[in-house]
């Protein structure tokens, strides 16, 4: 019985833990207070926090479509992660999951071309 409780509360902790939304921030904007609307930050697939420039360059103008590409993700991977996070339907939720269902080696290559971007991408665990 204690073995099973000490497994629960172990699972309960990593549930506790998992993170909630990633932020993508870019470099390349001056520095602005956090109260503003136009921070040049962005959280992946939010429809209401972060910079509004920043959605249209990624999503709109496609950047975002490129860098997946280069990061040479597989296509069906692409498809996810760029619905997720510019489609009608984007949620935080749904690009942490698509997110972190790609193999750690995939997801340092998409860090790195964001970086090569001029993007930082901020993973929030616990």
């Amino acid at each position: 019985m204690k073995k099973i409780l000490i497994i629960l509360a172990g699972f309960m902790i990593l549930a506790a833990c998992a993170p909630k939304a990633i932020y993508l921030l870019d470099v390349t904007e001056p520095v602005i207070p956090p109260d503003t609307p136009q921070r040049p930050w962005i959280m992946v697939g939010s429809q209401k926090w972060g910079s509004s420039k920043l959605f249209q360059k990624l999503c709109v103008k496609g950047e975002l479509r490129k860098i997946l590409a280069q990061a040479r993700l597989p296509k069906e991977k692409q498809r996810e992660l760029f619905e997720a996070a510019c489609g009608p339907k984007r949620s935080t939720a749904a690009f942490v999951r698509a997110y972190y269902s790609l193999e750690e080696e995939k997801r340092l290559d998409l860090r790195e071309t964001l970086e090569n971007h001029g993007y930082i991408l901020n993973e929030f665990p616990c």
